[in-house]
């Protein structure tokens, strides 16, 4: 028995405000889906991104159907689906039913899919198309019913179809959003790892990126923190900051080949002023239309720091020696870095020789020299812990 009666196709998308949160969303198109449902009388929805040849599944959001449904459908009946394969080789950007376009054989209630899973899940009718396909990577909405529900017909076909640019723009700009995404986790990584604290700024001086270590800084000389948003103090120099600031994003978003930048020193009460590099940043691909300024805050006063497990590396120490050249480059003496070990002046000069013959080096100075010049002084050590 049909249902009561035949779902009203809406006037206008009233619910694609669920379609474009999509975009931003951590549930994706969950909640798209399920209004979907809701407002045409479905069984089920699943919208699904896989791999065209592979069948490798990147990306899928499900209602009406139990996952376990979902993974035996794709591992043992998914060849036996004839819209499927109808959909596969149809054009794409465009709806087909199942009761509508296309013929079915007679021996297609003797299948396994039909008899083993259309029926269990109690499916009857269904329509799904391929809604986008960049590359090898194919988006795919399917759609379903029971049968007691009326089959689809085409006022239904039309309104799916009348959805398809808002689905393939919401798809894309969802896409876009997780690969940029991905690029700031791999960008802030990889600044989070040197040892010389940075900050991102957009124009407005808003804060993309803020190594704490680079906050600590500012704040002795100052600097104040306000919604997201750095603010300088009223002295000499600082009030450069936004100038030199908005310069750097201005460079960065004409994506010239020029090499700018900009120096500034900024005092501080009874102590050695901090220096701030200002330079534009334009990760490759990155659109033009938003640039990023990068500052570089270097502390005279902040104390060195190197990574015992690369200075071995680099240099062939052992443990206790490269101990001992950081000590070294801490402004330590011998005697206080044998004090601090328990062991004699001796023991350490002899393992400041080893050091001496392993770096190619012959003299304090030129030891500590070589370390902070070397990629163990800008790797920091708390990035390897």
């Amino acid at each position: 028995m049909l249902a009561s009666s035949k779902p009203d196709i809406p006037d206008g998308f009233i619910f694609l405000e669920h379609l474009y949160d999509a975009v931003m969303a951590p549930t994706g198109f969950q909640s798209f889906i399920e209004q979907l449902c809701t407002v045409l009388a479905l069984r089920a929805v699943t919208m699904i991104i896989r791999h065209r040849d592979t069948g490798e599944v990147k990306a899928l959001w499900l209602t009406g159907l139990e996952p376990e449904a979902m993974e035996s459908y794709a591992l043992q009946y998914a060849r036996e689906d004839i819209l499927a394969s109808h959909i596969m080789q149809a054009p794409i950007a465009h709806f087909y039913a199942s009761n509508l376009d296309v013929r079915y054989p007679e021996s297609f209630s003797q299948t396994q899919f039909y008899t083993e899973w259309l029926v269990p899940q109690g499916v009857a009718y269904a329509a799904g198309a391929i809604v986008l396909q960049e590359g090898s990577w194919v988006t795919q909405l399917i759609v379903q019913r029971r049968r007691e529900q009326y089959p689809f017909d085409r006022e239904e076909m039309g309104f799916l179809n009348r959805l398809v640019p808002h689905l393939q723009r919401a798809i894309q700009m969802r896409q876009r959003m997780e690969e940029s995404q991905i690029d700031r986790d791999r960008l802030t990584s990889g600044l989070d790892a040197l040892t010389v604290p940075a900050m991102l700024f957009n124009e407005q001086m808003h804060i993309l990126y803020g190594h704490p270590q680079a906050k600590a800084f500012l704040e002795t000389a100052d600097f104040v923190f306000d919604g997201g948003r750095l603010v300088p103090p009223a002295r000499a120099g600082a009030r450069q900051l936004g100038l030199q600031v908005s310069t750097a994003v201005s460079a960065s978003r004409s994506g010239g080949e020029q090499q700018l930048h900009s120096i500034l020193q900024i005092p501080r009460k009874d102590r050695a002023p901090l220096t701030l590099m200002i330079l534009p940043l334009r990760p490759e691909g990155a659109s033009p239309q938003h640039g990023v300024a990068m500052m570089l805050v270097f502390d005279p006063e902040a104390r060195v720091s190197l990574a015992t497990e690369l200075v071995q590396s680099l240099f062939h120490l052992s443990e206790t020696e490269a101990q001992l050249a950081i000590a070294l480059c801490h402004g330590k003496t011998l005697d206080e870095f044998a004090a601090e070990r328990g062991t004699s002046r001796h023991t350490v000069k002899s393992q400041l020789k080893s050091i001496y013959l392993k770096t190619g080096t012959s003299r304090q100075t030129n030891l500590v020299s070589l370390l902070l010049s070397s990629p163990a002084f800008f790797v920091a050590a708390s990035s390897r812990t």
